[in-house]
């Protein structure tokens, strides 16, 4: 396939006959005496349509038509008569392979992409000629390498919005809803004016109001039909010359004595508390109502022209007991207007209204205190998010399949400018939930953080002294997250672990210390532990807010009208010691951790000794006369020397065996082996990623143990997996090292596009480095390295994953480059002999 179609189909002998090139001539030069043109004139004496394939180091090719094959005998005598004259060393011829029956046929319909060395050549000259013209920086890399740093934040996070927003708008959400419920609650507003009356409870006839006439049947009769506005009043039917004794009560009373007086009162309350109780709950099935909220035992006089009752209410519902007396008493006043003829009884209404006294000014600014309290919880709840997305990135670009950090330093990028570029852009991030969330504070008026005048104890400075702690936070939660972020190797498991971490270490610390200090038996034990919890800054920004909140509960309780300023350590000034403190402590502690993993003099001396013992091996002639020449002084001027490099991991694993040889200046050499050979443990040596169990190595003179950031300004490295970032297009991936490297803000683009022709990414040069074939992604891995044109450069299998046709023009801009001007050493890593023997 090719372009998307099938282009041919047959058995291997069909498409090599039908395809085939004819054959290959591979000659190796003795570059001292081998004259190219007359090689070449030579070749076409006995084959004229011979074509030139390759000429790379000390290889050269010639495609031969497979018509010319009877010419061969003679040219090939000829030839073995004339090494010599010819500069040759050694010839060999072979037939066309599959692979190049491939190239052919995905090639056919595109000129512009044959696979010949001298296009390539001629193109490639004038791309490594203007490569050449621009001029290095050599002061003020700092600020450049800031720059480009900060660009390529400022390019993740337009692309990144998820971690934008867990780290801006999650923070803002959650402050708002919490502040919100807040606002909302009534614990500090007045309680309203409350009409009592029969429309509280419902008044259809499963829920009706029983009654019971002792006595004058009739007024009672009249007063609960007639005058009663309540719910449907219903007479209940009371034996009366006994009372059942073998009844429970609603009491759970049994009484022994079964003879009960007809006209006692008590008796007869009971009577009708047990029957209302069988009406609602009955356990034999006679219950027969939903709910009653009040009855009544009316006693009515005639003569004596009195009218009483006692009233039952169901203690669940709340205002029954005033509703229900204020409903009986309007019916009796009803009655007796009526009596005496008054036109308007029916008109009387009793009302009843229940409405608390206000709060006083004190306990409103209690309750809104204790309401603070909840704010600051929610205040340490929100900004839990905010790292999230610090130690995500952080991790993601220094894990062992990305491991993107690792090629920024090997470029040359400092530490210090690494951590301040990732520093000052996570402070441009923090300033949007920082601004949010004081806003919010003033916008709800939490009067023991804004210090309004319903604050007793608050000052002037109560609301810029917040300001100040949130400021503080800021610049010292970064440098805390930096610390965490190396505890993991994984960006998926940092996300879970940094915000339980941070809930811990913020909310609960802050909480236990609060209920420490409440109790009298454990405030001393925290009065010493709290200097150790400061070092959270999330625990400072909980508990400086929280101080604030307790001195004004404390204010209101004592009634003092002392103020204490905020930024005393009566309040919350150790809050703001530690965190500005702790900026530079933690600060401290990520340059010196960093620079203890990254550069291998450190990481040397933390390793332990290397007690393997090799098992004895027959050392080939030329390996130990290189071993030798290194040792004495032979290859002191090469640009590579490696001296008895070796790489025990723990374990006893031996990775790399004493290593020996050098390289001279525009050398191409070739790194093969098969999987677990050790080439790319020794890249990682090389470029610091490993630290040597013993041995060392020079790069442009340079000690890889002691003289890393020279030894950085002097490669160029394409690891075996892809440092890219994904959220990076393929020219912001190359301007972004070329700056790196030291190019000028005025060429970035020039040497960007020319590192897009050089390696053919034209067409892919807006597209994001995620969405690349492995191919294509190995091209950009290879510009990379090759910007600036360092003078040593590593490839680590710089070919995995590439088509023949992308491989093979892969091997023409290495060749061109290790042959024209031979400026630059270059170590490549591989699998394939093909690959070797071609460059």
């Amino acid at each position: 396939m090719a372009e998307g179609e099938l282009r041919c189909c047959g058995s291997s002998l069909f498409l090599k006959n039908r395809y085939g090139a004819g054959y290959n001539l591979t000659l190796v030069k003795d570059d001292a005496a081998c004259d190219i043109k007359r090689l070449t004139a030579f070749i076409a004496l006995y084959v004229p349509a011979a074509q030139l394939l390759s000429n790379v180091g000390s290889e050269i090719a010639f495609q031969l038509p497979q018509a010319s094959s009877p010419q061969f005998a003679a040219m090939f005598t000829e030839m073995d008569n004339s090494l010599a004259k010819l500069g040759l060393l050694s010839y060999g011829i072979s037939a066309t392979t599959l692979e190049e029956v491939f190239i052919k046929v995905a090639e056919a319909d595109d000129e512009n992409h044959q696979h010949t060395l001298g296009q390539r050549y001629r193109s490639a000259t004038g791309d490594a000629d203007s490569a050449s013209s621009v001029v290095l920086q050599r002061t003020g890399l700092f600020l450049s390498h800031l720059r480009a740093l900060m660009l390529k934040r400022f390019h993740h996070a337009k692309r990144e919005k998820k971690m934008l927003i867990y780290t801006t708008f999650y923070p803002i959400l959650l402050l708002l809803a919490g502040l919100s419920i807040l606002k909302n609650s009534s614990t500090t507003s007045d309680d309203p004016n409350l009409a009592l009356n029969a429309d509280a409870y419902s008044t259809d006839s499963s829920n009706p109001t029983p009654y019971y006439c002792h006595a004058d049947n009739e007024w009672c009769s009249d007063v609960m039909t007639t005058y009663f506005s309540g719910a449907d009043a219903q007479a209940l039917s009371i034996a009366e010359p006994t009372f059942d004794s073998s009844s429970p009560t609603v009491f759970d009373v049994v009484y022994t004595d079964p003879e009960v007086n007809v006209s006692d009162a008590t008796g007869y309350g009971l009577r009708v508390g047990q029957e209302v109780y069988n009406r609602g709950y009955g356990a034999d099935g006679s219950a027969s109502v939903d709910g009653q909220y009040g009855a009544y035992l009316v006693y009515g006089d005639s003569d004596q022209q009195v009218l009483s009752y006692n009233l039952f209410v169901n203690t669940t519902a709340t205002h029954a007991p005033v509703i229900f007396k204020a409903l009986m008493d309007q019916a009796i006043y009803r009655f007796f207007a009526s009596n005496a003829s008054d036109s308007t009884a029916s008109s009387i209404d009793l009302k009843v209204n229940n409405h608390p006294l206000p709060l006083t000014a004190s306990a409103k600014a209690l309750f809104g205190s204790i309401l603070a309290f909840s704010a600051c919880v929610f205040v340490c709840i929100s900004f839990t998010y905010f790292p999230l997305t610090i130690v995500v990135y952080l991790v993601k670009e220094k894990e062992a399949s990305h491991n993107s950090k690792h090629q920024q330093l090997v470029s040359g990028v400092s530490l210090g400018a690494f951590w301040l570029s990732n520093y000052l852009w996570d402070l441009i991030l923090f300033v949007v939930p920082c601004v949010a969330a004081l806003i919010l504070i003033k916008a709800f008026d939490i009067s023991a953080l804004t210090g309004n005048s319903d604050c007793t104890g608050c000052t002037s400075e109560t609301f810029p002294a917040v300001i100040v702690l949130f400021i503080l936070f800021g610049f010292a939660i970064c440098p805390f997250t930096y610390c965490m972020s190396f505890m993991f190797k994984e960006a998926a498991a940092s996300q879970t672990l940094t915000m339980k971490i941070n809930f811990i270490l913020g909310v609960v610390l802050m909480i236990v210390s609060y209920v420490l200090d409440v109790v009298d038996s454990t405030k001393s034990v925290n009065s010493v532990l709290v200097f150790f919890w400061r070092l959270s800054p999330l625990f400072n920004l909980g508990n400086g807010l929280l101080s604030l909140v307790l001195h004004e509960i404390d204010t209101l309780r004592d009634g003092t009208t002392t103020k204490t300023s905020p930024f005393s350590t009566d309040l919350m000034g150790f809050e703001l010691l530690y965190l500005a403190l702790t900026t530079f402590l933690f600060s401290a502690v990520v340059l010196g951790i960093d620079y203890g993993m990254t550069f291998p003099s450190v990481k040397s001396m933390m390793a332990g000794p290397d007690s393997v013992e090799d098992e004895k091996l027959v050392i080939d002639v030329d390996v130990a006369k290189e071993a030798q020449r290194v040792a004495s002084g032979g290859a002191d001027s090469d640009a590579v020397k490696i001296m008895g490099l070796r790489k025990v991991y723990k374990g006893g694993k031996v990775a790399v065996r004493d290593l020996s040889f050098g390289l001279k200046r525009g050398e191409c050499f070739g790194f093969l082996g098969i999987n677990g050979a050790g080439k790319t443990t020794t890249m990682k040596m090389l470029t610091g990623d490993e630290t040597p169990s013993h041995g060392t190595a020079t790069l442009g003179g340079f000690d890889i143990l002691t003289q890393q950031i020279e030894v950085r300004r002097q490669i160029g490295y394409c690891p075996q997996f892809d440092a890219l970032f994904e959220l990076m297009t393929v020219r912001e991936h190359l301007e972004l090292f070329a700056a790196i490297k030291g190019v000028a803000r005025g060429d970035l683009n020039a040497v960007a596009t020319e590192k897009i022709h050089q390696l053919n990414l034209a067409d892919f040069e807006n597209k994001l480095a995620g969405s690349l074939s492995g191919g294509n992604k190995r091209k950009l891995s290879v510009a990379i390295a090759l910007i600036a044109s360092p003078p040593i450069i590593f490839l680590d299998e710089p070919s995995t994953g590439m088509d023949p046709v992308s491989r093979r023009f892969m091997w023409d801009v290495i060749a061109d480059i290790s042959t024209r001007g031979k400026e630059s050493t270059i170590v490549l890593t591989t699998h394939s002999m093909e690959e070797s023997e071609a460059l």
